[in-house]
């Protein structure tokens, strides 16, 4: 425990479960289903989350925001080179097939000494 008095410390103030009530449930709206709200909820929750995360720690933030950009032009970019590069490899019809080389023969081993 502490030796240093409360008054020298305003900011340190015990919380009671007394200062956090539980919010009252909403009634049902005319429409809406349960899971909605629910999933409504779980999204403002997550984005509270998320921006206390980005303002306790912005550096780590920028990074993160950077790689998801970079995954995304990745994800956009990798289907358009492999149609370029299947349209270049494709054999033209009208060009005879080149000469394949024979495959190589195995090397001969090496006598022990």
């Amino acid at each position: 425990m502490s030796s240093i008095p409360n008054s020298a410390m305003p900011h340190a103030k015990v919380h009671h479960d007394d200062d956090h009530k539980p919010k009252p449930p909403k009634p049902p709206k005319a429409g809406a289903s349960d899971w909605v709200e629910d999933a409504t909820d779980a999204a403002k929750a997550g984005l509270a989350t998320a921006t206390d995360a980005v303002k306790s720690h912005p550096k780590t933030a920028i990074a993160v925001g950077a790689t998801v950009i970079a995954g995304i032009a990745a994800a956009i970019a990798a289907p358009a080179l492999r149609a370029k590069d299947s349209a270049e490899k494709k054999p033209d019809p009208k060009k005879p097939a080149p000469h394949k080389p024979e495959p190589k023969k195995p090397a001969k081993a090496k006598k022990p000494h």
